[in-house]
């Protein structure tokens, strides 16, 4: 035995429907925040250059005559630190500890005394060995940037292998 169709399907069939916009704007809630999310902005910067000029360039050929500040690296090695200066053929050695800590307040004192000679220099080159605890590169640095030496260069030693012809 067939039935016939209920009332609310003979209802449900002559009114229109409303259109759920729910899921449509549930979508352009969550698309809207990460499309701005993910947009590149552009940051502008203007930086002030101001060149100096040398002889021959109209100023009366007078020669400059402040030197560069000298290059200061700090070698991380497994048992010591060293530090070198440009120009000077001494490395200043600071040998671990006698408990096999590294001695960080040597370290300090050091880079305290080469900041007062050489004042204008606000660079310091670091050359870990590879076989370095992380935690010593990093009190190292952090003992470099109290010493005004805001600026770290972490250089990566260079080996060249070479293969025999056979």
């Amino acid at each position: 035995m067939s039935y016939g169709p209920s009332q609310i399907r003979k209802l449900s069939g002559k009114e229109p429907r409303e259109v759920n916009l729910i899921p449509i704007m549930n979508l352009f809630i969550v698309i809207i925040p990460m499309l701005m999310t993910i947009m590149v902005s552009a940051h502008l910067a203007m930086l002030e250059i101001t060149l100096q000029t040398g002889a021959g360039a109209g100023d009366g050929g007078e020669e400059l005559t402040e030197e560069p500040p000298k290059t200061i690296s700090v070698g991380l090695y497994s048992d010591r630190f060293e530090i070198l200066v440009e120009g000077e053929s001494e490395e200043r050695k600071i040998p671990k500890q006698e408990d096999g800590s590294y001695n960080y307040v040597e370290l300090d004192k050091q880079l305290s005394a080469l900041k007062a000679e050489h004042e204008e220099q606000n660079t310091v080159q670091i050359l870990p060995d590879s076989n370095l605890i992380f935690d010593v590169l990093l009190r190292s640095i952090d003992i470099c940037k109290s010493n005004n030496f805001p600026n770290i260069k972490y250089m990566t030693s260079q080996k060249k292998l070479y293969r025999a012809k056979s």
